[in-house]
């Protein structure tokens, strides 16, 4: 999680108030992100594989979205 905020305040160039919490009950104390697998099994490659790229493609969206909101 620490990494994709940082990229959304890199990508967004807002700071963002960010409030961290002991883990829950339950909650893993880590997760990775790997495409190895389904490269591997389906040959699927991903369009953007660089956090920055997809950051910037989820904050586009998102402002599109809003644009639309008030239509």
């Amino acid at each position: 999680m620490r990494q994709v905020l940082e990229a959304v305040q890199r990508v967004s160039g807002a700071q963002l108030n960010i409030k961290e919490e002991p883990r829950r009950a339950g909650d893993p104390p880590s997760l990775v992100a790997a495409t190895t697998r389904i490269r591997e099994v389906l040959g699927w490659t991903p369009r953007f594989d660089d956090l920055d790229a997809i950051v910037r493609t989820a904050l586009n969206w998102e402002k599109k979205l809003a644009g639309k909101a008030g239509i």
